[in-house]
Order: structure tokens, then C-alpha cells, then sequence
């Protein structure tokens, strides 16, 4: 195993959470026809990469020379890693903000086999190929250079990292909000549809009531139900269109950094607020340029 200081060790942590970042956004950016700045930070950093990449260097530097157990335990180690950060993710910020669930061979949708068997490839590419060229910088870098990028860099990500966690904790609020939002929705939907069958039933009994009587009997029955009818639906239509205003003030209102880690997340489900969560991304949409 390579010696590195921690100072180089922390150069080497932001340099993988870049690379990360550039082929997770390159990806993503494929498959959705647009720019996605991938992540859960707002810079061009991706820190599952950042630790995924040093723990694999943990234990891949070691058994550069077995690269069956190389490949095996590096596709071990990690898949455990992103299941544990998935979990933690998803519990404080009640999002997973990737989902592997229409994969096959997947767990919980937080890891699959797709996932751990690249994993175990990464390892093999990452000691063999990636990192000999970043460690010939890394320590080639001059102290006073190592030290201002270890420290620029450091302060950069501290505050992303805090900026991200505030929007993750807010959004998860937000989700809340707006779930509260579609349930009342759903009830005024399902007392419309009551409304409408009680309705029908109501009219079916008093025209049966009036029928061996005369038809202007009827008519009046016919009447006095529609209008009864009309105005609960015109009540509830009005809660309806209330409800569906203050979720689009509230979903436009989102601010801007709430929406960049929408649109940096496009797979992104909610065990929870699912439902909400999908009709929120709809609404936020890619983001238009020009």
C-alpha cells in the first residue's frame, strides 16, 4: 500500500469526488437529452465518489497484485458503502436520491448488481489505470500548492456540504407540506364522487316516491336534487381548485437551490411522499436556458 500524507489524502478525496462528478453528469446527461449537474452538492463534486474512491484505494493498493480478490472485495466494500449511505440519506432527508428499483437483481433499490459488479470493475480500473496518473500529481504537487488546494478545496466543500444539507432538510419539509396538500385533495376528489352517487341515489328514491303521482311532482324532485347536488360539487370543485393553487404557489415558490437538487436527481423516489415527489418534479421541470 502507497503512504500518503493526510493532506494528500484529502487531495486525492476531492479529486475522485470531481472525476465522479464528470462521469455521473456525462451519464445522466446521456440519458436525459440535457445538462444534469449530477448530485446532492450544487459544485462539480460528488462525495460518494470522493469516499467510494478511497476506500477502494484501501483495498485495492494492497492486492494490486490479486486481481480476483482485488475485484471482489472491492465490489463488496463498496456496495455495502452506497447501501449505508442510501439508507442515512433517505432517513434524514426522506428522498433516495438514487433508485435502482427497475433494475434487476436489486435491494430496497439502494444497491443492485449492475451497481457491485461495476463497483468491482472501478477497483480493478481505479489501481491499475485512474490513479497512478492522479498519484504522480498528488505527490509530485509542491507543500505550499498541496496545502492551499487542501485548504481552498476544504473550505469550498464545507460549504457546500452545509448549503446542500439546509436544502435537503428544507425540501423534505416542503414535501411534507405539499403531501398534507394532495391527501386533502384526494378527500375533496372521493366526496365528489360520493356527492355524485348520493346524489343519483337521492333522485332515484324521490322519483320512485312521485312516480304514481302527477309529473309536475317530479319535476320538482328532479329539481330540488340537482340543485342540491350542483351546489355540493360547485363547493368542492371551489376547495379543489384552492387546494391545487396553493400547491403550485407553493411548488413555484421553491427556491432556487431546492430545484437545482430536483433537477441533479431525476431518479430520485420517496418511500413516503413518493406521489408528491414525482407531481413536484413535474412542476419544477428542466431547467430552460435562453
Amino acid at each position: 500500500m502507497y503512504e500518503y500524507s493526510w493532506l494528500q489524502w484529502l487531495l486525492i478525496f476531492y479529486i475522485y469526488c470531481f472525476l465522479g462528478w464528470c462521469f455521473e453528469s456525462t451519464v445522466v446527461s446521456v440519458q436525459q437529452r440535457r445538462f444534469v449537474n449530477r448530485g446532492f452538492l450544487r459544485g462539480p463534486m460528488l462525495p460518494i465518489y470522493g469516499f467510494g474512491a478511497t476506500m477502494l484505494l484501501h483495498i485495492s493498493l494492497p492486492l494490486y497484485a490479486h486481481p480476483v480478490q482485488l475485484f471482489f472485495w472491492s465490489m463488496v466494500a463498496a456496495t455495502v458503502f452506497e447501501y449505508l449511505v442510501g439508507l442515512i440519506m433517505e432517513t434524514l432527508f426522506k428522498v433516495k436520491y438514487w433508485d435502482y428499483s427497475e433494475h434487476k437483481f436489486q435491494f430496497q433499490g439502494r444497491i443492485c448488481l449492475q451497481s457491485s459488479l461495476c463497483w468491482g470493475l472501478m477497483g480493478l480500473i481505479l489501481a491499475r489505470f485512474i490513479h497512478p496518473p492522479v498519484e504522480s500529481l498528488v505527490i509530485h504537487l509542491p507543500f505550499v500548492l498541496l496545502v492551499v488546494a487542501a485548504v481552498g478545496l476544504t473550505a469550498l466543500f464545507a460549504s457546500d456540504v452545509a448549503v446542500s444539507v439546509r436544502t435537503a432538510l428544507d425540501l423534505a419539509k416542503v414535501l411534507e407540506e405539499l403531501d398534507k396538500l394532495r391527501e386533502q385533495a384526494d378527500e375533496l376528489r372521493a366526496q365528489l364522487s360520493e356527492t355524485a352517487m348520493v346524489g343519483l341515489t337521492n333522485l332515484s328514491y324521490r322519483v320512485d316516491e312521485a312516480r304514481g303521482e302527477w309529473s309536475e311532482k317530479m319535476d320538482d324532485a328532479k329539481e330540488q336534487i340537482t340543485d342540491a347536488v350542483g351546489d355540493a360539487k360547485e363547493q368542492i370543485l371551489q376547495k379543489l381548485e384552492q387546494l391545487q393553487r396553493s400547491f403550485d404557489e407553493r411548488a413555484g415558490g421553491l427556491k432556487r437551490t431546492r430545484k437545482s437538487l430536483l433537477r441533479g436527481n431525476p431518479t430520485a423516489r420517496s418511500v413516503r411522499y413518493d406521489a408528491t415527489l414525482q407531481k413536484l418534479k413535474k412542476h419544477v421541470g428542466p431547467k430552460k436556458h435562453g
